[in-house]
């Protein structure tokens, strides 16, 4: 049966040589970024705030360049009574009255929404959940994708509205415009996954049910997004692990503190937002290493949001996707998919993918499938020429990787390698191959997380750099690889999610 490399079959030897490479580059690339702090700090467009009053960190002004991280800190510093009280009535009902479970779920998030929002936020939230399960009685999936076409599009206009910007505020401007995205993909959810179900089924998608889903307070700004498949699959039964409970939120509280301090010595928010910054670095080559601790900064944003969110979600039985896994383990960019946001992957694979082309589907099928999902994708996130960049990356560098693996895996070529390289040589011949898919994926990131700016500085210095530049990058990518693959464990090989 054909198969892909082992490996395995690598010498210690080899594994420390390319161990030690990674956390070399990794260690003094940070290095490099903590020692232009200073001078972040004097050449930036506007003046970081002043660091903590606790020492060390009052001799230092902090990065408050990623609005996103901002956002989320005002979020939880207005609405942290919520998730107490939300915590609190869900341990009771749980107790007393299970039943009442979706009931608390609605009542809470209304209550909070409530005493927080302007009467127009109030009415387009409501609005909106409300359209989603009054489609889904007219049993049209092409209804239920229109609508989602205007929603998407009511968001773009929303965003440009002085007047009502103006009238909420920038803070709850950004709160009602994020619930919005993850809103319309909820009602996407519940309303196909009832236009599948099964007569019998049918009274899980009842009115409370979809409130309960809809305005589950917990993942309701900042996800992740948890299909309605695993809301009603959720045991409200099962003993409450308040243990594993407390863990998961001082988890997230440990890591935003973690990033938090960073940010106090390492400027790379505002290196993300001020190509200048980057060019200041030693070289071509260290620069690189700016586009690496932009992704691993982004990833545990998503760490910390992720988390809260999943915490409260297993708290109420609820069967949540898995948190975020660190970018530093991903080598191919289907896993970035996959294992990065779960939940989204789900959502994009069930809903768009798996409708329009099945295993046995054409090349030509799952390709057009593939495109129409990155095309959402874009639409989603917001049309902008950064997103569009990057989804198309994305969707090249897919399709690139499907092509690879599929070759890698025809008769001819393992004979060709095991005969020629022997079992080693054709492991490394398959990870210096893959490396030249790496290496554009992992840059393709840098468009979402940074912008088009220095998505594009970083490219060119990837690819017009010099042959040296390149050779060097390169040997690093493939040491990056080899680490990722040999940190590859058993779980993830069972893992349960489909596949494109």
């Amino acid at each position: 049966m054909s198969r892909l490399p082992d490996r395995s079959l690598l010498t210690r030897c080899e594994i420390f040589v390319y161990f030690g490479v990674y956390i070399a580059y990794i260690v003094v690339g940070l290095y490099k970024i903590y020692g232009l702090r200073d001078h972040i700090a004097k050449e930036a467009k506007f003046q970081f705030p002043d660091g903590w009053s606790v020492f060390p960190f009052s001799q230092r002004r902090r990065d408050d360049s990623n609005d996103e991280l901002e956002n989320f800190g005002d979020f939880i510093s207005r609405f942290w009574p919520f998730y107490l009280l939300h915590a609190a009535i869900q341990g009771i009902i749980r107790w007393k009255t299970p039943r009442l479970q979706c009931h608390a779920f609605a009542a809470v998030c209304a209550f909070a929404l409530g005493i927080n929002l302007d009467w127009t936020s109030i009415v387009i939230l409501g609005w909106l959940i409300a359209s989603y399960y009054l489609v889904s009685l007219a049993t049209s999936k092409l209804l239920v994708w229109f609508l989602s076409a205007g929603w998407i599009l009511c968001i773009n206009v929303i965003q440009k509205n002085v007047w009502w910007t103006n009238r909420v505020g920038y803070t709850e401007y950004v709160l009602v415009i994020v619930t919005m995205s993850w809103s319309v993909l909820r009602g996407c959810s519940y309303s196909l996954s009832k236009m599948k179900a099964k007569k019998e089924d049918l009274g899980r998608y009842n009115l409370v049910q979809y409130l309960g889903y809809a305005m589950y307070f917990p993942c309701l700004t900042y996800g992740p997004i948890i299909s309605y498949q695993r809301f009603v699959a959720r045991s409200v039964d099962e003993q409450e692990d308040w243990l594993a409970f407390a863990k998961g939120v001082i988890r997230s509280a440990i890591w935003w503190l973690v990033m938090q301090c960073a940010l106090h010595y390492f400027y790379i928010h505002y290196m993300s937002r001020d190509v200048r910054m980057v060019e200041m670095m030693d070289s071509v080559f260290w620069q690189h290493s700016a586009g690496y601790f932009m992704g691993q900064f982004f990833f545990l944003y998503y760490v910390v949001t992720y988390g809260l969110g999943i915490a409260f979600a297993l708290q109420d039985g609820i069967p949540a996707p898995s948190r975020p896994r660190c970018i530093g383990r991903i080598h191919f960019y289907s896993d970035m998919w996959k294992y990065f946001d779960e939940g989204l992957y789900e959502f994009l694979f069930q809903n768009i993918y798996a409708e329009m082309c099945g295993k046995r589907s054409s090349s030509a099928a799952k390709f057009g499938a593939t495109a129409l999902t990155f095309a959402f994708v874009f639409v989603w996130h917001g049309c902008y020429t950064y997103v569009l960049i990057w989804s198309i990356l994305n969707f090249l560098c897919l399709a690139a990787e499907k092509l690879f693996k599929t070759l890698t895996l025809i008769p001819q070529y393992q004979q060709w390698t095991q005969h020629y390289l022997g079992a080693v040589g054709a492991q490394r011949l398959y990870a210096m191959l893959a490396t030249q898919l790496f290496i554009p994926a992992a840059f393709s990131n840098v468009y979402f997380i940074g912008g088009q700016e220095i998505g594009d500085f970083l490219m060119r210095g990837a690819y017009l750099s010099g042959v040296g530049n390149y050779m060097a990058l390169c040997f690093c990518s493939y040491c990056f690889f080899q680490c990722s693959e040999l940190l590859l464990t058993k779980s993830d090989t069972r893992s349960k999610i489909k596949t494109y």
